[in-house]
């Protein structure tokens, strides 16, 4: 689903983030997800998004993830779940840029805006089925409820914002419905600028 940047251009107006990495899936993973499922099967996978602060130092109680360029050090629990979306859409600007565009719920942006406020420089690291995908840094408070982050095309902007949605039968890297460790998240297959 392609939407225009303009549905989303007054909240995402006051954003100014700064993508320090993405994720895409690599060739193993995409074979695999072309795979015919079972019906079953595709109907109970549902990937696990988590947001979790992020900084590039690390300190106590953070674990290390290592991504192509160094390693971010992520707090052990996660700020913001799907639970706290309403709306994630693959978004294009005038430019021809292609983001992931997300909205919160009422009670997601409370927390988007006070996680935000106390971590201005830090990053807000995404995470789909304990892969990060993305790790926006955070210039200045999130208040509108809204967050964007941009991708490398349309296509990863649409399969990355069909798998925080649920979409049925988007790829899941393979993913059981069964939730995951609490286990650190793995690194980016590959950057994307």
């Amino acid at each position: 689903m392609q939407t225009s940047l303009r549905k989303l251009a007054p909240a995402l107006a006051v954003m100014s983030l700064v993508l320090a990495g993405c994720q895409t899936a690599s060739k193993k993973d995409a074979d695999a997800a072309a795979q015919p499922q079972p019906q079953a099967t595709q109907q109970a996978t549902v990937s696990v998004v988590e947001f979790y602060v992020a900084q590039a130092q690390g300190g106590p109680g953070l674990m290390e993830v290592k991504v192509p360029d160094g390693s971010l050090f992520m707090q052990r629990q996660p700020v913001l779940t799907r639970a706290d979306l309403t709306e994630a859409a693959a978004l294009v600007d005038r430019e021809g840029q292609n983001f992931v565009g997300l909205r919160f719920t009422e009670e997601g942006a409370r927390k988007l805006n006070d996680v935000s406020s106390q971590n201005i420089g830090n990053m807000l690291a995404l995470v789909i089925d304990r892969e990060l995908v993305a790790a926006p840094r955070i210039a200045e408070p999130l208040n509108r409820g809204v967050l964007a982050f941009s991708v490398s095309s349309a296509q990863a902007a649409s399969e990355i914002a069909a798998k925080i949605r649920g979409d049925q039968g988007a790829p899941a890297n393979g993913a059981s419905a069964t939730p995951p460790s609490p286990a650190a998240p793995t690194a980016p297959a590959s950057k994307v600028p």
